[in-house]
């Protein structure tokens, strides 16, 4: 027989194979979504420890806290602490965001100088 078209079989076939694959698609983009949600907190919690180490280097050295906490737009809650080596400053900020209902806390880490200057 040489007839033309597609069975009942075939296209119900092909029907299930393009489900799946739809199905499949869709899982992965909510995922995706999700990572990208994370990644542009996670940016923004990095963005925050900048600005908190910016400000401590303009702070002189002996005005320097040994630890400190604020909240940052509303989503971000900071908490620093300061480690004194001869002239060296070790600072870590811990900066925490919540997440899918969860709190989510990312620590970065800097060394500010407070050796002297010569001219």
């Amino acid at each position: 027989m040489n007839e033309r078209g597609f069975s009942l079989i075939e296209v119900i076939a092909a029907m299930i194979i393009l489900s799946v694959g739809v199905i499949g698609m869709a899982a992965s983009t909510t995922a995706i979504q999700n990572m990208t949600t994370q990644g542009t907190l996670t940016g923004n919690a990095a963005a925050v420890a900048g600005s908190r180490f910016d400000v401590l280097r303009a702070t002189p050295c002996a005005s320097l806290a040994t630890s400190g906490t604020a909240t940052t737009q509303l989503k971000f809650n900071e908490k620093w602490s300061i480690t004194t080596a001869g002239n060296l400053r070790s600072v870590v900020d811990s900066v925490t965001y919540t997440f899918r209902a969860k709190p989510r806390t990312t620590a970065f880490s800097t060394v500010i100088s407070c050796a002297p200057i010569i001219n």
